[in-house]
């Protein structure tokens, strides 16, 4: 986090499943790790997206796209989608008085999140994973 502060992320069954084929058996707290098994640069994102023919693309749009749906799509409130953001709350004493983390309401909103992105109903894929 590049405020030194750690932000939990509530992972639906879908985003869990990719994260467990990209570890293809290995054990360690990396997922993605570059070719000397180390952790990425903060631009090995942007290389990506270069090399993808993307680099128009920003990384942070990935993260204004969530926010634009979140808003023009959902009823959550803007804390939990803040939240989700690990945005801080621009007036101090409501940042004093509201330090929860929203997980529970933050795990509805991203299944909400893996639904619009796999166009699928997200409680199926769940349910498949369970069994």
């Amino acid at each position: 986090m590049k405020m030194d502060q750690d932000h939990y992320v509530p992972l639906t069954n879908p985003a869990l499943a990719v994260l467990d084929d990209m570890r293809d058996g290995r054990q360690g707290e990396l997922i993605f790790t570059n070719p000397d098994g180390g952790a990425f640069s903060e631009n090995a994102m942007l290389a990506v997206l270069d090399r993808l023919v993307y680099g128009h693309v920003t990384v942070h749009g990935f993260r204004s796209t969530f926010a634009t749906w979140a808003e023009e799509c959902t009823d959550y409130p803007d804390g939990v989608r803040e939240a989700a953001l690990a945005h801080k709350y621009k007036s101090e004493t409501t940042a004093a008085y509201q330090r929860g983390q929203k997980l529970e309401k933050r795990r509805a909103l991203m299944k909400d999140w893996a639904a619009f992105l796999t166009g699928t109903n997200v409680i199926q894929l769940e349910d498949r994973r369970a069994g």
